[in-house]
């Protein structure tokens, strides 16, 4: 399961995400509109403690969120479109470097820096 949400009127956050593993629930921080990696996440518990933070620090209402597709296998959590780290799945990750799935293929992307 996850949802992102937009957030308006902030300094610094534009937008948060929700991802459900196993364990519990990861909150996602963004400094861009665009689709990109976050820059910080939180574990919660509960589902319900996230939607109360960012109802209180972001005035997100329940309206606000919008479901999206689980992360395709072995493809990054908090990036909406599949992107995954370069090499990884064969057992030689190269941090900091990722492809993303374009019509099927996977494709050299360089994320901007903020």
């Amino acid at each position: 399961m996850r949802r992102v949400a937009q957030v308006q009127n902030h300094s610094r956050i534009k937008r948060v995400m929700v991802y459900r593993d196993e364990d519990g629930f990861y909150l996602f921080f963004y400094d861009k509109a665009e689709d990109c990696s976050s820059f910080e996440d939180r574990y919660y518990s509960t589902i319900e403690d996230i939607y109360d933070f960012c109802e209180q620090q972001y005035n997100i209402k329940e309206k606000g969120w919008q479901d999206i597709a689980d992360p395709e296998p072995d493809c990054q959590h908090d990036w909406i479109t599949p992107v995954r780290i370069k090499d990884r799945i064969i057992g030689k990750p190269q941090w900091g470097r990722y492809e993303k799935l374009v019509n099927g293929v996977w494709v050299d992307i360089k994320e901007m820096d903020s």
